[in-house]
């Protein structure tokens, strides 16, 4: 793509203190948090007398609870094979209601074992998630929102409903936020990638239309029929057919943040994510916000691009420009480095 990776190529004309930049980044797995990326971009907007406008975002995977100011809570729970571990909870005013924000990244996710085998992946369980449900019921929030992503389980929510019915059901609303729309027996697309053994996806079949039955008999929902209940290994559906709310995790995010009203109050939006591809397309945050922008000059910095992805991206979105840190610094640079190199592209852009 032609200037892909020249940042001083669109550019700012003549730098003023009233102009508005939304910085609205998305993390970049593995490197660093969306918020880190923000506050390293407002640094050198701030230094270049620009006003920065911080968001950091997420579609509802990791990073959720960057998105939301307020009280850092810890709740202990089990991870996915049953240890103890401390989760970070956000609670905040979010419309007058007293919310509390979680990740279930943070207790049933893949980060706990690097690399599981087969038993690991299958034995994975989801309990965890209804230990903090209640916990946070027991501390009186009038409602809890999940970010769904990044977990190590596939068994179809079963531990977390198992938990949750135990103790008379949801607590309280839950809206759960995800990024995909995967129907619940279709989990099983997953589950290769948390360990799950290819030649025993039947074994996750089963499970989840054992599970599909079981929600059904005892709740009279039918999972299997609605679109989300099938990501976070089916976690969502367990939680849908106690009576959550399933919900888009960028929707929900530019809602909750007036993030329309404030794109269109800005003069540039810096946004971006870890590595562009064919699924940021797909209703993710950097292409969702791109469409917000229309013609609102659009800075895309990436970790890294799928190279037909950014073409189709650049044919979409012409008002936006999208640099490859990869391509830019070289790999290594990009990788240990990207705060820095994030730092030293904006830098570039608004001198």
């Amino acid at each position: 793509m032609r200037g892909a990776n020249n940042a001083s190529d669109i550019h700012l004309n003549s730098p003023r203190s009233d102009q508005r930049v939304l910085v609205a980044m998305d993390k970049f797995r593995g490197t660093a948090r969306a918020r880190e990326l923000c506050e390293a971009i407002a640094s050198v907007l701030t230094e270049h007398a620009l006003v920065a406008d911080l968001q950091p975002m997420s579609d509802g995977g990791e990073g959720f609870t960057d998105v939301f100011s307020g009280e850092i809570l810890t709740i202990n729970a089990q991870n996915p094979w049953g240890r103890e571990v401390e989760v970070p909870v956000v609670r905040a005013q979010l419309a007058g209601v007293d919310t509390a924000i979680f990740e279930l990244a943070e207790v049933v996710g893949r980060h706990h074992v690097s690399s599981p085998t087969h038993e690991q992946a299958w034995s994975a369980s989801s309990a965890g998630v209804g230990e903090i449900i209640l916990a946070l019921g027991a501390l009186g929030v009038q409602e809890i929102l999940l970010g769904c992503g990044g977990t190590a389980t596939s068994d179809a929510g079963l531990g977390c409903y198992d938990i949750l019915t135990s103790a008379g059901g949801l607590p309280c609303p839950v809206r759960a936020a995800t990024d995909v729309t995967t129907t619940f027996l279709w989990a099983r697309r997953f589950a290769t990638q948390k360990g799950i053994d290819p030649q025993r996806l039947g074994e996750i079949d089963t499970r989840l239309t054992d599970a599909q039955a079981r929600y059904l008999h005892e709740r009279g929902v039918d999972v299997a029929l609605h679109e989300r209940t099938g990501a976070a290994g089916g976690i969502p559906g367990a939680l849908f057919a106690l009576g959550a709310e399933l919900v888009d995790g960028f929707s929900m995010v530019s809602t909750l943040t007036a993030l329309d009203e404030r794109v269109r109050a800005s003069s540039l939006v810096i946004t971006g994510e870890g590595r562009l591809d064919s699924t940021s397309l797909e209703g993710k945050v950097t292409a969702a916000i791109a469409a917000l922008a229309k013609s609102v000059p659009t800075l895309v910095i990436c970790g890294s691009t799928e190279p037909a992805a950014a073409a189709a991206f650049a044919e979409r979105y012409p008002h936006a420009k999208i640099i490859s840190l990869e391509q830019r610094f070289g790999i290594h640079r990009a990788r240990r480095e990207v705060l820095a190199c994030v730092s030293e592209v904006v830098a570039e852009f608004v001198a």
